[in-house]
């Protein structure tokens, strides 16, 4: 639940059958104990070959719960579009970072991110152009970052860790539609923090901030602590050639 994995359409088949994003099963779905099989999203691909056994066969790692956690987990990197249930068509474009939809605002997309995970379908050309045609493009950070939002309402999401502190690493623009998340994200700036600190430190409940937090890594926006002091460590330690320059100056004595 927890490790980052690089998966896209093309390269991970996996996804659920069904959303469960509001489902009592969510979490234990995220952690693997959810006993439904996967589907395959069709895109007229072969299958991959099958791994060969090991000694130790791995735990399978659950598909996607929904659309909106496939396209916040990266899985697109192609043109993709979902229809909702009344028609209306989102189209992502990640070739221009962009995505078209009929409302620039951010809740009407709810009831399509929420459907499941193989109910994103190729756009080719001729669908595309007309998409771009059709409506303006709208930065496709921006819909990562509500993906990210509804995906796994308050639960972690599988990215990140509860024990684990976080830190945004620049202000966003707080969405008019969610006032509230400005208290978050406040306390996000200050310092690294786990949830329930920024919890305490918010006075949000708890189900927000992970929601938020979940946007936020979506979106890009937020930064580990291990991660940061490994940056910075990098950063800090001499190069190869630094190294051998030292050796080189020093004493022979001293070699």
């Amino acid at each position: 639940m927890q490790g980052r994995h690089d998966m896209t359409f093309d390269s991970e088949p996996s996804a659920t059958s069904a959303s469960h994003t509001t489902a009592a099963g969510l979490e234990a779905w995220l952690a693997g104990t959810h006993a439904e099989p996967d589907a395959i999203l069709d895109d007229g691909m072969p299958e991959a070959p099958a791994p060969a056994a090991s000694a130790e066969p791995a735990a399978a790692l659950p598909g996607p719960v929904n659309a909106a956690e496939a396209f916040a987990l990266g899985m697109a990197t192609t043109a993709r579009k979902l229809t909702g249930p009344d028609g209306a068509e989102l189209v992502i474009d990640p070739e221009r970072g962009a995505y078209h939809f009929e409302s620039t605002s951010l809740k009407p997309l709810t009831v399509i991110l929420q459907q499941a995970a193989q109910q994103w379908t190729p756009v080719y050309s001729e669908g595309l152009n007309a998409a771009r045609a059709t409506h303006p493009a709208q930065p496709l950070e921006r819909l990562l970052w509500f993906a990210g939002l509804i995906a796994t309402p308050g639960i972690l999401g599988r990215r990140l860790v509860r024990a684990e502190r976080y830190q945004l690493t620049r202000w966003p623009e707080t969405e008019r539609e969610f006032p509230k998340h400005f208290r978050i994200a406040k306390a996000l700036l200050k310092e690294p923090a786990t949830a329930d600190e920024i919890t305490a430190a918010s006075g949000m409940p708890y189900e927000d901030v992970v929601d938020y937090m979940n946007a936020s890594d979506a979106a890009g926006r937020l930064q580990s602590a291990s991660a940061l002091q490994a940056a910075v460590a990098a950063a800090q330690a001499p190069s190869r050639g630094q190294r051998l320059m030292a050796r080189l100056n020093k004493p022979l004595f001293s070699r």
